[in-house]
């Protein structure tokens, strides 16, 4: 599988729809950045519902896609 493939072609209002035993929630795009493979910033508590995915950056083993996403309502 390569569910990340292209995630960096996501923008912003973008939908991501996460499903878990526990049911389906879609989100939207809020942002697309590239971090360094250190920058964990983007795992710190919010006060909002959001999500954040993380995957490596093709060839550039210092870096990482790191793309959130707010509940959409």
């Amino acid at each position: 599988r390569n569910d990340f493939g292209k995630i960096h072609t996501l923008r912003s209002g973008d939908t991501i729809t996460f499903t878990t035993v526990l049911g389906t929630m879609t989100y939207s795009v809020s942002s697309v950045t590239k971090v360094a493979v250190t920058d964990t910033s983007g795992l710190s508590a919010t006060s909002d519902d959001q999500i954040t995915l993380y995957t490596c950056v093709q060839d550039q083993p210092a870096y990482r896609w790191c793309v959130k996403a707010v509940a959409a309502s």
